[in-house]
């Protein structure tokens, strides 16, 4: 495991956390909803890491994300510690693809809105009485597409990766 990918990537998992719950959640919300930026960083950051460092990313930023939302306690833990994970079991398969690297972030991000919905109504919060909430999720499928084009190269850079390789894969 590359310790310097991982602090590198728990410092930009903060950062999303913070504009997250601050900037996307208040006053960046076209139509009524807001990107996940959260699940968009850690599934860029995913692409970079090892398993175990992926799923530790997720789980920090998720835990983060529900003590400073205003969510169950770890129901975004565990949605991020499995899109993390996920973004580490697929990524070989979309190496050096862009289209299927920007098809695999709009599925993720449809997955862990789905998981993240369906948790959230077992526990209780009604996600799915609201009649909007198929619409919610498209839509942050679509704005974390949008801002993959600049997250995905921007989070390989950080990290590092090859240059030759290309940023997108």
């Amino acid at each position: 495991m590359r310790f310097r990918n991982l602090n590198i990537g728990l410092l930009v998992g903060v950062v999303a956390v913070i504009l997250q719950t601050t900037v996307f959640d208040r006053y960046v919300d076209p139509f009524g909803v807001a990107p996940d930026f959260v699940l968009l960083v850690v599934v860029a950051a995913s692409y970079q890491l090892s398993e175990e460092a992926a799923m530790l990313l997720g789980f920090s930023t998720g835990l983060l994300t529900d003590l400073l939302g205003n969510t169950l306690l770890g129901v975004w833990a565990l949605v991020l510690t499995v899109a993390g994970y996920v973004t580490v079991r697929i990524r070989y398969r979309v190496e050096g693809n862009p289209f299927l690297t920007l098809a695999s972030i709009f599925a993720l991000t449809i997955a862990g809105e789905l998981l993240y919905a369906i948790l959230g109504t077992l526990f209780g919060q009604q996600v799915f009485s609201d009649v909007n909430a198929f619409k919610k999720v498209l839509l942050a499928a679509v704005y974390n597409l949008l801002l993959a084009a600049l997250i995905l190269p921007l989070m390989a850079r950080l990290m590092q990766k090859d240059p030759a390789a290309g940023v997108w894969a």
